[in-house]
């Protein structure tokens, strides 16, 4: 069985359990340690599961403390404490949101670890929103799944709309998979579950007010999580969901719902914006300087697709905005990188000089300032 692939979990094991997972532990130093799946995390704790049904509300220990649903590990059944995070397969990442809308925030949250797919999500009712869409496909490209893209509430929108939009969505995710569905009259969701089996984990990527909840209850087929209206005023959603949990779906698929995420910032994720922009990467290849920019430059291989017609310009511009957000974020982390290495320098420099002083006798330090750089340090 491969990860992913068909099957169903053997009795007295995680969901979710195949043979990559049973190398994984039997490989780990877990002696003494049964293995587990984060099914749910919220303001109450940790929940995880040792089979299906099984839940157990446990801590984490300090080394796995940032554990995340989806991820494997290893369970101190005796202390109820999660002692190790088993390697992930993949991960959803995204940057940590910051006070104010430009704000950089120079650290990284996990979300969801371990799926095999990842559904994009956008309601047709309000109109697609390209530029959200290309950031969602970046992430999930970086995560190491596989994105599908899924529109929804289809049935608030025209067939010809819909087809429309599905067309622009296609368009801004090429050799991605595109599914207008409708929860309401089950329209296009049998399609979904082509790309799914027994023991597949699918996470969801949407803004609140996507559908994310109604999908879940109907992939589930059951109601697992409470749905909202969104906002006449706005379109925009209230946050139904509050806790990033594992559902069982009826395929004996598994799905991984999170919050709606108002903002989606990118972290670390060039690979991922090569695999969501491959089509633009041959002509970018063709331009005359090596640090084109893109924008007037004689000689620009995208600049010169735009004018051929071989490329539509506002997804070069897509392309363009958030790999300058990327550079962006590197340039930061460099510079945070460089700050942390002077204070540890002037540190260990301070340090040095108090056991010279030290070594040669001198008893009129200032003890003060040697405490206050080891509280530093």
């Amino acid at each position: 069985m491969t990860p992913g692939g068909r099957g169903t979990t053997p009795p007295g094991l995680p969901p979710g359990w195949n043979e990559h997972w049973d190398e994984a532990f039997s490989s780990a130093d877990v002696d003494g340690l049964v293995p587990c799946r984060v099914i749910r995390i919220d303001k109450g704790g940790i929940t995880v599961a040792r089979q299906p049904g099984d839940e157990l509300l446990v801590v984490a220990a300090k080394s796995a403390r940032r554990v995340v649903v989806g991820d494997v590990c290893a369970l101190d059944p005796e202390a109820g404490r999660i002692e190790q995070i088993l390697p992930r397969r993949t991960v959803f990442e995204r940057r940590s949101p910051g006070v104010s809308r430009d704000q950089l925030q120079l650290s990284a949250r996990a979300v969801a670890a371990n799926m095999d797919l990842v559904y994009v999500l956008q309601p047709l009712d309000p109109g697609l929103n390209t530029m959200r869409l290309a950031r969602e496909l970046v992430l999930a490209w970086e995560s190491g799944a596989t994105p599908v893209v899924v529109l929804t509430k289809a049935d608030l929108v025209d067939d010809d709309v819909a087809a429309a939009q599905r067309a622009e969505a296609e368009r801004f995710a090429p050799g991605v998979e595109v599914h207008c569905v409708s929860t309401r009259s089950d329209g296009g969701l049998d399609t979904l579950g082509d790309g799914r089996s027994p023991n597949s984990v699918v996470a969801l990527l949407g803004a609140s007010g996507a559908g994310k909840s109604t999908l879940v209850n109907a992939l589930a087929g059951r109601p697992v999580q409470l749905v909202a209206e969104v906002r006449d005023s706005d379109r925009r959603g209230r946050h139904t969901t509050t806790a990033g949990q594992m559902v069982q779906l009826s395929d004996g698929s598994l799905l991984i719902d999170t919050p709606g995420i108002r903002s989606v910032g990118l972290w670390s994720a060039d690979d991922g914006l090569e695999r969501a922009f491959a089509d633009l990467v041959p002509f970018a290849q063709q331009c005359r300087f090596d640090d084109c920019t893109h924008t007037n430059e004689p000689g620009c291989g995208l600049l010169g697709a735009i004018e051929r017609g071989d490329l539509a310009a506002d997804r070069v511009e897509a392309w363009r905005l958030l790999a300058i957000e990327l550079e962006t974020l590197e340039e930061g982390l460099e510079e945070r990188d460089r700050e942390h290495r002077r204070q540890r320098n002037q540190r260990a420099r301070r340090r040095s000089k108090r056991r010279d002083l030290v070594a040669l006798g001198d008893e009129d330090l200032d003890e003060a300032q040697w405490a206050d750089d080891d509280e530093l340090s």
